[in-house]
Parts: C-alpha cells; sequence; structure tokens
C-alpha cells in the first residue's frame, strides 16, 4: 500500500465495491482498497483507486495496517457470509484504537427480517456498531435493478423476464449506480453520522410491471415469469455455489415471493439532491 489515503473500502472488488470505487474517485476523494489478492489492484487502480492493502477480514492484524493513515471506513461484506458479524467486530475493534472519523456500514433495507440469515447477521453487525463507541452512518440498500444483467440476454432473445418470486410481488429496486454517488456522498462528510439510512428507489414495481416497462424501451414484447427454487437451487449447484449460499439465495427469494421489497425513496432523494433513477432510465441506460 501507498499514500495516505482518506477512506477504506472493503470487498472492493465485488460489483457493489468497484461501483463505490467509481463513485468515491468522481467525488476526488482518495481510496484504499481492502482486498485478497494483489491480482485485483490494477483493474481497482484503473477505476480510481489510490492504494491498496492486501488482507482477510478474519485477520485482525492485517486490519490494523490497512488502517494506517485512513480517517474512515467503507464497509461492504462478502454476500451472504455467515461470518459477516465477525468480520465487522474486527473492523470496529481496530477502527477503536484508530480513532476513525467514521465507520460507514454497508447493511440492507430491514434487517429485522431475521427469517432471511444474511438479513438478521448484518441487524446483529448494526447493533455492534451503534453500541461500538465509533462514530458510525448505516446504509440499508434495498434490492438492485441491476439483477436485470444476469438475465439480460434471455430477456432479449426469448421476450421472458424470469425471477424466482411470484410476478405480482413488488420492490422498490434501486441503481447500483445511485447506490454508489450515495455511499460517496455520505463517507465525505460527517453530516450523516448517527444516522441509519434506508436507500430504496422511487417506484413500486412488480416482475410484470418490469417486464413491461422493459417491452417498452426495447420495443418487443416481454412477459414475467416466475422461475421454480428448484431451478434457482439446479443453477446454483452449476455455478460451483456452495450449498449454504444456495440454501440462503432459496430462503430469502421465498421470503421476497411472501412479501416482496418495498421502500420508500425520500433519504435516497435527500443525500443524492436529486431523484433516483427510474427502472425506465436505468434500462435505456442498459441498452445503450
Amino acid at each position: 500500500m501507498s499514500g495516505q489515503p482518506a477512506i477504506l473500502l472493503t470487498a472492493a472488488n465485488g460489483r457493489t465495491g468497484r461501483a463505490v470505487v467509481a463513485a468515491l474517485a468522481a467525488g476526488g476523494l482518495s481510496c484504499r482498497v481492502f482486498i485478497r489478492d494483489p491480482a485485483q489492484w490494477p483493474a481497482l487502480q484503473a477505476l480510481g483507486a489510490t492504494s491498496h492493502a492486501v488482507g482477510d477480514m478474519a485477520d485482525p492484524q492485517s486490519i490494523v495496517r490497512a488502517l494506517e493513515g485512513v480517517h474512515s471506513v467503507i464497509f461492504i461484506g462478502p454476500p451472504m457470509h455467515p461470518d459477516e458479524a465477525t468480520f465487522v467486530g474486527n473492523f470496529l475493534a481496530a477502527a477503536q484504537r484508530a480513532n476513525l472519523r467514521q465507520f460507514l456500514y454497508y447493511s440492507v433495507m430491514h434487517p429485522l427480517r431475521r427469517d432471511v440469515r444474511h438479513h438478521g447477521l448484518k441487524l446483529d453487525a448494526e447493533q455492534h456498531i451503534i453500541e461500538s463507541g465509533v462514530p458510525y452512518s448505516i446504509l440499508q440498500p434495498i434490492r438492485y435493478m441491476q439483477h436485470l444483467e444476469g438475465i439480460w440476454k434471455t430477456v432479449i432473445s426469448d421476450g421472458v423476464h424470469a425471477m424466482p418470486f411470484n410476478v405480482e410481488a413488488k420492490f422498490n429496486v434501486v441503481d447500483l449506480v445511485d447506490l454508489a454517488e450515495a455511499t460517496a456522498r455520505v463517507a465525505a462528510t460527517t453530516d450523516y453520522l448517527y444516522g441509519t439510512y434506508e436507500l430504496a428507489g422511487p417506484e413500486s414495481l412488480s416482475q410484470a410491471d418490469m417486464a413491461r416497462i422493459i417491452s417498452q424501451v426495447i420495443g418487443k414484447p416481454v412477459h414475467a415469469e416466475q422461475v421454480p427454487i428448484k431451478t434457482l437451487r439446479d443453477r446454483g449447484q452449476a455455478a460451483g455455489l456452495s450449498t449454504d449460499r444456495i440454501e440462503q439465495m432459496s430462503i430469502m427469494n421465498q421470503h421476497y415471493d411472501a412479501y416482496g421489497f418495498a421502500g420508500n425513496p425520500a433519504a435516497l432523494t435527500m443525500i443524492l439532491g436529486r431523484p433516483p433513477s427510474t427502472f425506465r432510465n436505468y434500462v435505456e441506460r442498459l441498452i445503450r
């Protein structure tokens, strides 16, 4: 690692992390990325990261070294990892000694949905953060619009928008670009300290609504279908996902099937200083 960056970002090489690196760079903020594999550094540097620290969330000493010269942390956890609360605890212990200006935790909207394990784990982490004495901000993002990208080729070729929950369940999906910008804005100041902010998109849309909007934008019929959970599990196995990850994805989507995932865009609008992107905005950008 080199230089004296202002902000340490974890999970920087994931989809969310890469978006946040780019947003921090666009905001003129220095970013040190915390990565496990040094081979990830050149691509993150190209996105705008200013330095890197090689470490492991399970290794407290590597975290202490990574925090040298840092005044803030943006903690993004590994997707659905069963040890996230432990990893947060490791960073908080180091943050307490480093006298950080801000510990920004990237959580999930409605962490009280304990039937979905990774929601419950994030609720545990939030409690630990709040009681740690470290100055904090908590962001609670909802489901991403970018989940469309995983099925985009099928949408275009077959005219089918298929997700593993019923086609009428409502979601206030949000653009990851907006979330990344909001994260960078919160990290840039202490104005949001000791707040918890739900970050949702501006429209409550079902899978059927999304299919209709896509159809209008691309100019060909698209209809919504529900993917059976068994099919989801089979695809996960074929992709080499762990048994635990597949199980947690199944539970999550069954929960969404039953309850949807609705939210309010007011907090995101406030942080961005503008209305969040609509699903139509996102699809139009995607086809470009």
